[in-house]
């Protein structure tokens, strides 16, 4: 999409480079996740006997705390990702729209 700016400059958008950086958000993301949770199993693989009395309850904790953050990170990635799909259809659209008007207004003159 090219519109011309307040100082005669141009606004210009990359459908497809924002369809790969969407795809790499989902990709990062599930690398993230795959390092997260081969993290935590290797804490939690951890004999019971190493962790006792308050530092178990403290360790238990802990991971309950890391598993939701680790979901709410892998939930905001997507959101992201899904976010700039969207506004590539939706600009996309406009951009499609505005030429087809810009289009009609130059063939009646």
């Amino acid at each position: 999409m090219t519109m011309p700016g307040p100082s005669g400059s141009a606004l210009t958008t990359d459908f497809d480079l924002m369809v790969a950086v969407a795809g790499k958000t989902d990709a990062r993301n599930e690398e993230i996740r795959a390092m997260l949770q081969s993290f935590i199993g290797r804490m939690s693989s951890v004999p019971p006997s190493v962790w006792g009395g308050a530092a178990a309850a403290r360790f238990r904790d802990v991971v309950e705390r890391w598993n939701g953050e680790s979901l709410r990170l892998h939930a905001a990635l997507q959101r992201i990702a899904e976010t700039i799909r969207a506004n590539e259809r939706l600009l996309r659209e406009a951009t499609d729209s505005h030429s087809q008007r810009i289009g009609s207004v130059a063939g009646s003159l």
